[in-house]
């Protein structure tokens, strides 16, 4: 295993970012979608970097890239919903996950129901999460939308969840 990084590693080296990302991927994440509503109109992007902050009171926090549509929706949106896909749900993933989506439109073709507070949920995902944002944080080229958990449902039926690892989506073997 070779390593660049030390007690007094150069972060601006060059590499370095690219040794980081490649390091990063190396570990594998569950895939999912996160949801808000606009006005009318409903948004969603894939994110495979989101985590459970706390379970008392249950909170969670998702890492946006902030130059996003879905980081400029989630500006102005009191609540976001989270969407854990299965593994069958490549499509979706890869679809929502396409740099340049259009602002409208991008639901019109994925199955989805609203939660409780009208943002779209992915229909047959694992698990989903509707959450009342509470806090923005900025972070390098990222913000994290924290919130907290205001409804959930587990599909336990569901297909095994989709993971992203080494720069490509897998499915997990089964249980």
């Amino acid at each position: 295993m070779s390593s660049i990084l030390g007690p007094h590693a150069d972060t601006s080296a060059p590499g370095f970012v690219e040794a980081y990302r490649s390091a990063a991927q190396d570990f594998p994440r569950p895939v999912a979608v996160i949801g808000c509503r606009r006005g009318s109109t409903q948004h969603a992007i894939t994110v495979d970097s989101f985590i459970d902050v706390s379970y008392d009171p249950p909170t969670m926090a998702v890492s946006i890239y902030s130059g996003s549509r879905m980081a400029e929706s989630l500006e102005t949106a009191e609540t976001c919903t989270l969407s854990v896909l299965t593994a069958e749900q490549k499509d979706i993933a890869q679809w929502l996950g396409e740099p340049a989506q259009p602002l409208y439109g991008v639901l019109d073709s994925v199955g989805t129901i609203d939660a409780p507070s009208g943002g779209p949920i992915i229909e047959g995902c694992a698990v989903w999460f509707d959450l009342t944002i509470i806090d923005r944080v900025p972070v390098a080229t990222h913000d994290l939308i924290v919130g907290k958990v205001t409804a959930l449902q587990s599909n336990r039926a569901a297909p095994p969840p989709l993971t992203h690892w080494a720069g490509a989506y897998h499915r997990p073997a089964p249980r």
